[in-house]
């Protein structure tokens, strides 16, 4: 390899680190340690594997639809050390797109393309695949294994291009596919697109031999995965009598949901750059097809076609499986870390097929067309790209808003009775299954910092509110029916950067000095002046409120409020410009 190459190849690399690093901080700046959704559903299996209790059945056990043995099993590692911070497994879903970014990387320079061309399609590619799009999953810890199919196939298909022997590649696809199907319900595509597709554009010698291998161990996997399987019972039916333009809908939809929120309406973007993908990977499958005698060059395209079929495959088990939610819910954010390898897969082929034909008809007319039609269709992308990436880093911002009010009122769950923000943020409808693994993760010591377990105040670090640190009032105080009141305001940790995490509201009877916690703030909402003021938009959801029952303090007593970093934790008081100075009755 000469200088000029070298240098080329790492230019490349240091124009694609820029996204990467800045959404490996992102996720890290907005990830908050606190378990979630599907994640409080780990904890018991943590639990048992440090009281030695873990059976390999519950490993075995369905997890809605799948199999999710992998995922399990680096969960339960993930709190070996003896703490439990599932801001690690939301790095690991951040891990898992740097290295399917390097096997893309790979492909790309095995594929014939010029140099220009590689650093194009790699640094679109490398937008992609850390899209902001993705926001629900990059601060989710289950959300990482949505992330693991997609680089179990890319890997897969770099053993194909680079593995010498047939046995070894053989073997290599054989456990990526496993894994891969012990991972998530459609991690068992990578069967028909990674050892098949070698042996279609390859044919060795006894490729029938290899087939019905291959055949006889995907068949193996796939009694092991179905064995003693059942429909979850609280999804809709499989394959319902919807009318096929729900399916249509619901398909394209989830193959544009990369830039579904880029612009308004939702659905008929979405609908417009999932057709438009689609068209554009059949025209290419069409081309390779009349080339079908062309060893060499299929064996340039057919990982970008496995990659596209991917996500179609994707598509196709979603739409069957929950399209009896609407077509709607194929614009959901999970779907699009699924999705963005049929836009991955476009991105190349687009490439190739402009070098083939560029080769074909050596003339100016013909470059002029293919580099403008390039340029087009970048355009094209980029353009809503960059908006979607604007509203999908609010989301973000939101998202994280709500884990840290999820984090509080864990962190207060042994204290107060916080469950009806658990069933807000935490985990919807169940909230006693996350106050006692709370409670049992505790005692293990696996969760920092402690769960609190006194409503004193006195017992709970406290801090003055230096006004470069803490900022923010109680504002109003009202009655609401005659049993409750509502309690609202603001509430800055100005160091920090962002909103508290929550107010707790205390009272202090007239004959004592103790404050006592009655409440935790239970919503936020967006305040633009306070994001404006403090020139910062992580700042935006600053206002907060709180529902205390009138019988939650004795008649008389009077009220503070005091903003809390669940991090540490501490509490802050805030000023109080509500009428509740007095004594409440």
């Amino acid at each position: 390899m000469n200088r000029s190459r070298l240098r080329g190849w790492i230019l490349i690399w240091v124009v694609a680190l820029v996204p990467m690093i800045y959404g490996t901080y992102l996720v890290r700046h907005y990830g908050v340690e606190v378990p979630t959704l599907d994640d409080w559903e780990m904890a018991p299996l943590i639990v048992k594997a440090h009281s030695g209790q873990l059976t390999f059945a519950e490993i075995f056990a369905q997890q809605q639809e799948a199999r999710t043995v992998l995922p399990k099993l680096i969960f339960i590692l993930s709190a070996m050390s003896g703490h439990w911070d599932v801001r690690d497994l939301m790095m690991l879903s951040v891990i898992s797109c740097w290295l399917t970014a390097a096997g893309i990387f790979v492909l790309l320079r095995s594929s014939g393309l010029s140099l220009v061309a590689v650093a194009l399609c790699f640094w679109l590619i490398v937008l992609t695949i850390f899209s902001l799009a993705q926001c629900e999953l990059w601060i989710f810890a289950s959300g990482f294994p949505s992330f693991l199919p997609a680089l179990f196939l890319v890997m897969a298909l770099v053993a194909l291009g680079t593995l010498r022997s047939t046995a070894l590649k053989f073997l290599t696809c054989a456990m990526l596919a496993a894994a891969s199907s012990f991972t998530l319900a459609n991690g068992l595509l990578a069967w028909g697109l990674t050892f098949p597709i070698f042996l279609l554009v390859q044919r060795p010698s006894r490729w029938r031999s290899w087939l019905a291998l291959w055949l006889g161990a995907g068949a193996v996997c796939a009694a092991i995965y179905f064995w003693g399987y059942e429909r979850p019972p609280y999804h809709p039916p499989f394959a319902p009598a919807a009318p096929l333009l729900e399916y249509t809908r619901f398909f394209l939809e989830f193959l544009g949901g990369g830039l579904a929120y880029s612009f308004r309406p939702h659905a008929v973007i979405a609908t417009f750059f999932g057709a438009l993908q689609l068209a554009l990977y059949l025209l290419a499958l069409v081309y390779a097809a009349k080339r079908i005698h062309d060893r060499v060059f299929l064996a340039k395209v057919t990982p970008w076609f496995a990659l596209g079929l991917y996500s179609i495959g994707s598509a196709c088990l979603a739409a069957l499986g929950r399209v009896g939610y609407g077509s709607s819910y194929a614009l959901a954010s999970r779907y699009v870390t699924f999705s963005i390898y049929l836009t991955v897969a476009v991105i190349a082929l687009v490439a190739l097929l402009g070098r083939e034909i560029v080769q074909s008809h050596p003339t100016g007319r013909s470059r002029g067309w293919v580099l403008v039609t390039s340029l087009i269709l970048i355009i094209a992308y980029l353009v809503p790209f960059r908006a979607c990436s604007a509203n999908s880093h609010f989301f973000l911002r939101a998202l994280s808003r709500k884990d840290r009010l999820a984090r509080a009122a864990v962190l207060f769950s042994s204290a107060l009775d916080t469950t009806d923000v658990i069933k807000k943020t935490a985990y919807p409808g169940d909230a006693e299954t996350v106050v006692q693994s709370a409670a049992a993760l505790d005692r293990l010591n696996l969760i920092q910092p402690p769960l609190l377990r006194t409503n004193r105040l006195s017992a709970m670090p406290q801090a003055v509110a230096e006004p470069e640190q803490v900022a923010g009032s109680c504002q109003t105080v009202l009655p609401v029916g005659d049993e409750l009141y509502r309690a609202s305001g603001w509430a800055t940790l100005k160091k920090e950067g962002r909103p508290a995490d929550c107010v707790v509201v205390a009272y202090q009877d007239s004959g004592s000095q103790e404050w006592i916690a009655v409440a935790i703030s239970d919503s936020f909402e967006m305040q633009p002046d306070r994001a404006k003021h403090f020139r910062n938009l992580d700042q935006l959801w600053s206002r907060w409120s709180a529902t205390i029952p009138r019988n939650a303090f004795p008649p008389g007593a009077r009220l503070s409020f005091w903003a809390v970093n669940a991090d540490e934790p501490k509490l802050y008081q805030l000023s109080d410009e509500s009428s509740s100075e007095g004594p409440l009755r």
